[in-house]
């Protein structure tokens, strides 16, 4: 995968001298290290050696410029290079666009550049290639692939140009655990290497086979996010690790500056200029750059320091093997399918006999659900793509994002055709704009999941509506989730949803609320889009709703509310499930809708009002719902609008203790509503749904669900 030009480019500028100058002006000669610096860099080689005896001489050979290390040096670093692979790039139908080179720096999270996966899309068709090497007698070791989970975790970073996912525990081929690979600790500490020694980088060049540059690398300038080195990479080295002496990761590979001619075209090494008819590996680089693993780390704690795979990446320490053993040679491995073999540690030798024993996972309670991590704005977080879940021990919840292409959304025929055809709401002219379209084809707005369909609108990052299905001859009970684990959708842009970022502000598992009294509330909520043919078929459709494009910020007494929201979902819900009929629901937040009076319906004509703002987001002071069936080969269709303006208004001026007493007190009301006055508020067309209106007549207060005229 040749660098994209503008990546060289801006390399190019920062690359403000002579790298051969600067390269012969170092020699090899001793290292100026300064006083301070000599006594920082003492005490890291005392900690890597454990001992002044061999840290002394370690020492000396560094400020000496001596070549000389101890022979484990070998040994340190093919256990380093354990932890690095190939990546496969693919695209949606496993076409392969080219190869990239990626490391393990913790249990299951994987690192490598932000040109390599700008998005959570690059990386869900892609593989990773481990042991894709020679072993000593030259041979070509079997090729252990390992596939990635963007659902547990994703972060791209552009102006560090680097992306962490996680990557699945078992091989493709579910024979190898991807903890055999270790990883590479990443050591925050600055200053683990000196201007003039030299690094060491394992890569895969160009796709090829793991290969290490052990000495045209020397380091020759360090600025404050990026280091400058020489050394011997190619296209398919992005992504790849750079070590001082040590084997500590000093940096990320991730571009370099080409030699070029007075016209700034780019040069072979034989002096041609190149294209891309000639192969990459031809270029002539003058230098290259690599991002400090200080700012990495440094930059790694402030944003995902509390997601639970990144904070015990971050915590892991260096890698070290559970059991430090030696297998017989004619001794079977571990995890093969004979019945035993036998392990030799020191004079002991032991015999190991698999035992399989079915037991049943527990399912992690709620309350003891990990909060997700806040996400701060700050120099570096131009626009991340960010995708943060709780590593649970069973996820309750589980979406394939891998062909999101596929899913079938809402179907405006569900209750027949022709006069029964129920199209989705029409967004006026006037607020085109606003609504959120593919990053990939900007002609597509409407994201289409299992059994329902979402519009978002982007400055706002909440649905200008969703659009279920609800079949209730085909509802499967499929048990109670234990937890929630909300996604991203990756086909639209990252900063036009409203993720955890905000919802994580809560101290503990709805513990809190003064510190967010909001839950992520479902729009299309999961027990309407459990449905299918099947339990299993019926689950991944129920599970599919827990996208934050599915969510809005609701008051968590009006969310859970046995007569507000959910109540009103329970009653829909029900009409569906009890008659065994086919049901249309479409709902959404009422953008900067008019002011109420205390305890009533705000005028479909009044002027509209900015919604309150909690935690720097408008909340919503309305949402309202539309249930649509089909009787005696016609269309039925109610409107509903919910309140939550008591529980809002003035949210951002109450003082955090005083809040939640307030909120308590404050009630949120029910009414049921013309679908013509509906179009007021929202300001969306509803087509021909206003004919089929069952209350054309003034609101009413719904005190009861026995009050729904229908």
């Amino acid at each position: 995968m040749f660098i994209k030009q503008s990546l060289i480019d801006a390399s190019a500028s920062r690359c403000n001298f002579s790298p051969a100058k600067l390269d012969a002006q170092l020699g090899d000669g001793p290292l100026d290290i300064k006083a301070p610096d000599k006594q920082r860099r003492y005490r890291q080689v005392l900690a890597e050696t454990g001992s002044p005896e061999r840290a002394d001489k370690a020492f000396e050979r560094i400020i000496a410029g001596n070549d000389l290390v101890s022979i484990n040096y070998l040994s340190k670093g093919m256990a380093a290079a354990h932890s690095v692979c190939r990546i496969q790039l693919k695209d949606a139908s496993s076409k392969l666009l080219g190869f990239a080179t990626g490391f393990l720096i913790g249990p299951g999270v994987l690192l490598t550049n932000h040109h390599v996966f700008g998005q959570a899309s690059d990386a869900v068709n892609s593989t990773l290639d481990f042991d894709y090497e020679q072993d000593i007698d030259g041979r070509d070791r079997p090729i252990v692939q390992f596939g990635l989970d963007t659902s547990r975790l994703f972060y791209a970073n552009q102006p560090l140009d680097f992306s962490v996912v996680a990557v699945r525990p078992r091989s493709i081929d579910a024979a190898k655990d991807l903890k055999d690979y270790g990883w590479l600790f990443l050591d925050g500490t600055p200053g683990k290497a000196d201007i003039g020694e030299y690094l060491t980088i394992i890569q895969h060049p160009a796709g090829e086979r793991k290969q290490v540059c052990v000495r045209e690398n020397k380091l020759l300038k360090l600025e404050t996010d990026t280091l400058w080195y020489m050394t011997d990479t190619l296209a398919g080295s992005s992504g790849s690790p750079a070590f001082n002496r040590f084997w500590q990761v000093v940096a990320l590979h991730h571009s370099g500056v080409p030699k070029t001619n007075n016209k700034g075209q780019t040069l072979t090494k034989d002096g041609r200029v190149w294209d891309s008819s000639i192969d990459e590996s031809q270029v002539d680089w003058i230098a290259n750059e690599g991002i400090r693993v200080s700012s990495l780390v440094k930059h790694m704690q402030a944003n995902l320091g509390t997601h639970p795979l990144m904070k015990a990446a971050l915590a892991a320490g260096p890698f070290k093997p559970a059991l430090e053993s030696s297998l017989t040679q004619d001794s079977p491995q571990p995890g093969s399918r004979s019945a035993m073999w036998v392990e030799q540690s020191g004079g002991t030798a032991t015999l190991v006999v698999p035992v399989r024993m079915p037991i049943d996972l527990v399912q992690m309670p709620p309350q003891f659900a990990q909060v997700q991590p806040s996400v701060p704005g700050n120099a570096f977080d131009s626009s991340p793509n960010i995708n943060l879940l709780p590593d649970h021990l069973v996820e309750a919840v589980h979406i394939d994002q891998t062909h999101l292409d596929t899913r079938p959304g809402y179907d405006p025929k569900f209750l027949g055709t022709g006069a029964l055809t129920v199209a989705l709401p029409k967004i006026p002219a006037a607020l085109k704009n606003q609504v959120s379209t593919f990053i990939a084809d900007p002609a597509q707005f409407v994201l289409k999941y299992f059994n329902y369909s979402v519009v978002m609108h982007k400055q706002r990052k909440l649905a200008f509506f969703s659009a279920v299905n609800i079949d209730g001859n085909k509802q499967q009970d499929v048990g109670k989730r234990a937890g929630d684990a909300w996604f991203r959708d990756p086909r639209i842009s990252p900063d036009q949803q409203v993720g955890d970022e905000y919802y994580s502000k809560q101290s503990t598992f709805e513990a809190d609320r003064t510190k967010n009294p909001f839950d992520r509330g479902h729009l299309v909520r999961r027990l309407d889009a459990t449905w299918g043919d099947s339990p299993d078929e019926a689950k991944q459709h129920g599970d599919d709703s827990f996208h934050f494009t599915n969510s809005t910020p609701q008051f968590f007494k009006f969310n859970q509310g046995a007569k507000l929201w959910l109540g009103l979902e329970d009653f829909v819900l029900a009409q569906a499930v009890d008659s065994k009929r086919r049901i249309c629901v479409i709902n959404g937040p009422v953008f900067d809708g008019p002011l109420a009076p205390a305890g009533g319906l705000p005028s479909a004509g009044g002027a509209s009002k900015a919604d309150p703002k909690f935690g720097g987001l408008p909340i919503p002071k309305f949402f309202w719902k539309l249930m649509i069936l089909a009787e005696s080969g016609k269309l039925q269709a109610s409107a509903f609008l919910l309140s939550q303006q008591d529980q809002v208004l003035g949210i951002d001026r109450i003082h955090e203790s005083a809040l939640l007493e307030k909120l308590t007190a404050a009630e949120a009301l029910v009414f049921q509503i013309s679908i013509a006055d509906l179009a007021k508020f929202t300001k969306l067309n509803f087509g021909k749904l206003a004919a089929a209106d069952t209350r054309n007549l003034a609101p009413k207060l719904i005190e009861s669900f026995a009050d729904i005229k229908r």
